[in-house]
């Protein structure tokens, strides 16, 4: 019953301690004092303690990739999503999971699975296209490769938009003209995500036992 509810049970995982700085709070504990503690529902009456604490540390070891302010952020968000008539009961991990997501993708470097697309024959393809940031980009939002007609031409055409920017960037600093700082920025940033994803693909496609990120013939 709605009204027979117990708090969340367990205790917080302790600090570890850092050799110079003192304490370090685990990312579990972050997770307890940014997500859960504040969200503060209930357990129904029949799950006993182990079953709640084995929820909680779950939900916090699974979401411990997120930042502090993504984590409060996603408190924000849940708080009208309880369950029961009340709306005071913990939701499920699904549905922790898909706001999570949408507040804070999850890192595609936590996903091997995902990761390993990079090395497959796709990876220099999209570096060839000129395509990889925004191929990782959306693989990070969506969780999937863009495999459709039409995610294929929306990832074609954030590249060809990013591309069509970085090239006017270039050229007027080629030409000795002014650049707004915020698009100088904007291209740091950009060739800095280009570098990386390329890195990865070198890396994913060395892991299969290729010689370089070249296109497989």
């Amino acid at each position: 019953m709605d009204g027979q509810e117990d708090r969340a049970g367990g205790q917080a995982e302790g600090p570890e301690s850092g050799p110079e700085s003192g304490p370090v709070e685990t990312k579990r504990a972050r997770v307890r004092r940014c997500l859960l503690d504040p969200l503060g529902f209930r357990f129904r009456r029949e799950v006993d303690e182990a079953a709640q604490r084995q929820f909680l540390d779950g939900l916090a070891d699974e979401l411990g990739y997120m930042a502090e302010d993504r984590l409060r952020a996603l408190a924000d968000m849940l708080r009208p999503k309880g369950q029961g008539s009340a709306r005071n009961l913990w939701p499920d991990r699904a549905t922790f999971v898909a706001f999570a997501e949408l507040v804070q993708p999850r890192p595609l470097e936590e996903l091997p699975a995902l990761l390993s697309w990079f090395g497959s024959v796709e990876g220099p393809r999209a570096m060839a296209a000129g395509e990889l940031v925004e191929v990782w980009d959306y693989i990070t939002r969506r969780k999937a490769p863009p495999y459709s007609d039409q995610a294929r031409k929306m990832v074609a055409e954030a590249a060809g938009e990013a591309n069509r920017r970085l090239k006017i960037v270039e050229e007027r600093q080629a030409a000795g003209l002014g650049v707004r700082a915020d698009e100088v920025e904007w291209a740091r940033r950009y060739l800095a995500a280009r570098a990386r994803c390329e890195a990865i693909v070198a890396r994913e496609r060395a892991a299969r036992g290729h010689g370089d990120a070249g296109v497989a013939a």
